[in-house]
């Protein structure tokens, strides 16, 4: 009897062990699939972010040498054929708001100079992925050089900021173009500042490629 009982503890022992060793064996795997799902998820992420920025600073290079140039073909290359340009001027109190499709019959509120023009003001452009600087007018003094922004250069970022701005609601436009007006805002992706004129330049990734939106070429403070 002793010798059974005996014998009966090792075999239950044996598959103890052996239903542990299977349950470790399932269970090892598909932690390991986890965790390298885990790490790889940011790394994604993070090179398609990369990949984003890039291309998107290859087209405004395109476009920024194609403004130098005075090449208005390429130009109008960026102007989407359904939603078009919004140029932001501010020839008085009020903003004014000029619905462009092609560049070329575009002209500015001061002297009626062309679009193309503005390369004489925005000469250089290096652009610098962060969020823009903070403003002050009481900082803004053109003969000292000095922009009122807390940093200058060209900085691009998110377009939360000139979504928030609201300018087409005293722009005294018909209710159809300020519905078309924000129909357009969503699809803004990217927002430039030149700091040195206060310009900004907004960009959307539209049917394969980057198009310019909005442009807002008012100078602060100066209402």
């Amino acid at each position: 009897m002793a010798r059974l009982l005996h014998f009966v503890s090792i075999v239950f022992l044996l598959c103890s062990c052996n239903y542990s060793n299977k349950s470790a064996d399932n269970t090892m795997p598909q932690r390991t699939e986890d965790l390298k799902a885990v790490q790889e998820e940011p790394a994604q992420k993070q090179e398609t972010t990369a990949s984003d920025s890039t291309d998107f600073k290859a087209a405004f290079e395109l476009f920024f040498s194609a403004l130098q140039a005075a090449d208005t073909a390429t130009i109008n290359q960026f102007v989407h054929p359904q939603h078009g340009l919004w140029i932001i001027e501010q020839p008085g109190a009020l903003p004014k708001m000029t619905f462009v499709k092609n560049i070329n019959s575009f002209k500015r509120q001061y002297q009626d100079r062309s679009f193309l023009t503005i390369k004489d003001e925005v000469k250089t452009c290096d652009l610098k992925q962060e969020a823009w600087p903070t403003f002050d007018c009481a900082d803004v003094d053109y003969d000292a050089g000095t922009s009122g922004f807390s940093k200058d250069g060209c900085f691009v970022a998110g377009p939360e900021r000139f979504v928030k701005s609201g300018y087409w609601n005293y722009a005294d436009l018909p209710p159809a173009q300020i519905k078309q007006i924000e129909a357009t805002l969503p699809l803004v992706q990217k927002s430039v500042l030149h700091t040195a004129t206060s310009f900004e330049f907004h960009f959307g990734f539209i049917d394969g490629r980057w198009r310019l939106l909005f442009a807002k070429l008012i100078y602060p403070c100066s209402a």
